[in-house]
């Protein structure tokens, strides 16, 4: 009898025991990247850069809200968590992808995310001493870790590119012309434009209704006599109430740059206007507008000479971005994705 107690026992304990060691390996967390082993902080922040990407694919897909229960609600058959750590793991490759190539061409000594959280760590710690010193700090007083790893990643990128013996970074004539002609709408210069127009801002000069409506009436007038020998300036001119608004703009190329920060607003109503065209009276932005194109001329394209830094700059960009991709498809990823999973839905709210 005793001895079948003890079996019954031994055989209850060992039960107990596969259960806890499945209920234990299920729930572990095991990755690693091209046989680096990934920790726990370095996907649970993976996987904080991603949130709001992973949110936005439910929300722009399903049109579902992001309430408490969102990340483990089943969504079109996805689950968010799930999701997220996809996308976490995805991070995770591009970082190693990026950091694995400085490494390489000596940008860095350490591609390792301990390595990264050092420097980060070590940047804010100088700013801050510079700070208390009173020494001029450049940028931010204090870096994010996500702001520092955009700014390493942009360094790295520049880096590489600037450097013409790295792998694509020779820009040959030929690379540019054939750019340049493939995206030659792109390098086409803005119209010239003259425009003569009238804007009352009657909210900023505090006029009241009866004022508006007299101002109106009298641009409506204006309006219905413009011809091909009435121009918007002759008739305004003769206009007491409408002569002071009346403004004029040779809005070149060149100029358009400055134009657009002093009269968004009226080239935006102008814009599709041809030679002798005008608007009619508008109302818009707590304002009246009338406004005429007097003269347009179109401009030729800029020249390749005129975009060639700008084309080099693309194309190395380009070339760089497509050195990493190539990196992150040949990446390695080892890792059982259950307990990843359960492992982002037991910290998604970390």
């Amino acid at each position: 009898m005793k001895r079948k107690i003890c079996i019954i026992i031994t055989i209850t304990v060992l039960i107990i025991f596969a259960v806890f060691m499945f209920l234990f390996f299920k729930s572990s967390f095991s990755l690693s990247i091209n046989g680096s082993k990934i920790d726990k902080d370095e996907f649970l922040n993976a996987a904080s850069l991603k949130k709001y990407e992973a949110a936005s694919y439910f929300s722009e897909k399903s049109g579902v809200n992001v309430d408490s229960n969102f990340w483990e609600r089943e969504i079109d058959g996805e689950l968010p968590y799930q999701k997220l750590a996809d996308l976490a793991i995805e991070q995770i490759k591009y970082f190693h992808a990026v950091y694995g190539l400085a490494e390489e061409k000596g940008y860095i000594e350490d591609s390792s995310y301990q390595d990264f959280l050092e420097r980060f760590e070590l940047e804010n710690k100088t700013r801050k001493e510079k700070i208390e010193k009173g020494e001029v700090v450049y940028g931010l007083s204090e870096y994010s870790q996500e702001l520092y790893m955009e700014y390493e990643m942009d360094t790295i990128q520049k880096s590489y590119c600037g450097d013409l013996e790295n792998e694509g970074m020779e820009v040959t004539d030929e690379d540019r012309k054939q750019y340049y002609e493939k995206n030659i709408a792109y390098y086409k210069q803005d119209d010239d434009r003259i425009l003569d127009y009238v804007k009352i801002s009657y909210y900023d000069e505090g006029m009241d209704e009866s004022k508006i409506d007299e101002l109106r009436s009298t641009l409506t007038s204006i309006y219905k006599k413009m011809d091909k020998d009435h121009s918007l300036a002759s008739l305004a001119k003769e206009e007491e109430s409408i002569a002071p608004f009346l403004e004029h703009a040779d809005v070149t190329a060149e100029e358009l740059t400055i134009y657009s920060r002093t009269i968004s607003d009226v080239l935006e109503f102008a814009w599709d206007l041809k030679s002798g065209e005008s608007t009619a009276v508008l109302d818009e932005n707590q304002c009246l507008y009338l406004i005429e194109c007097t003269e347009r001329k179109e401009n030729g394209n800029v020249s390749l000479d005129g975009v060639k830094d700008n084309i080099n700059k693309t194309l190395r960009e380009e070339r760089y971005d497509a050195i990493i991709e190539k990196r992150i498809e040949e990446t390695l990823v080892e890792g059982d994705m259950e307990p990843i999973y359960s492992f982002m839905k037991k910290h998604i709210n970390d």
